[in-house]
């Protein structure tokens, strides 16, 4: 007996589309970045909703969690990977894979011209948002050693903060 043949207008399940010329654009990040990108472009549902785990990243790819949480970072740094909670994750609209043109079309044209990825100046964009977490970064130790930093400290005002912190 043969199978019936699938209905023309029937939407498949699994993925068919997508734009994946972005990849022109994607920044220079460390090597662990691509890596997890490209897993996480494998196991995504229709839309780039990624259903996973530092922990399910790192065994995948036989690294440390840590490694696989810095891609992470990195990612959404580039404004490629946006973490919803904890364990779901969700691509890039210009990343994902989705079932038809309309839905990608849909999901591009409601983005935010903030989480484009196909503009000129991508590299200074992911490369200032590095240099904001890397100082964010840099304020929280102080914060954590000194107390509450009301301004971005200079090489004077760490001396200061040293010398108090010998004194009491």
């Amino acid at each position: 007996m043969r199978a019936e043949a699938p209905m023309v207008d029937e939407e498949p399940e699994e993925l068919t589309w997508g734009s994946f010329n972005v990849f022109f654009y994607t920044p220079k990040m460390p090597g662990i970045a691509y890596r997890v990108r490209d897993h996480l472009m494998g196991v995504q549902k229709a839309g780039g909703l990624c259903v996973t785990s530092e922990e399910k990243i790192a065994k995948a790819l036989d690294v440390h969690r840590s490694q696989a949480g810095r891609g992470l970072l990195h990612l959404g740094l580039a404004r490629m990977v946006f973490r919803k909670t904890k364990g779901l994750y969700q691509l890039n609209a210009m990343l994902s894979g989705f079932r038809t043109p309309a839905e990608h079309k849909a999901a591009i044209d409601a983005m935010p011209e903030e989480d484009w990825l196909d503009v000129e100046d991508f590299q200074e964009r992911y490369n200032q948002a590095v240099a904001k977490h890397d100082e964010d970064v840099r304020l929280r130790s102080l914060e954590r050693r000194h107390g509450k930093a009301t301004a971005v400290p200079g090489v004077a005002d760490l001396n200061a903060v040293r010398r108090r912190g010998r004194s009491t």
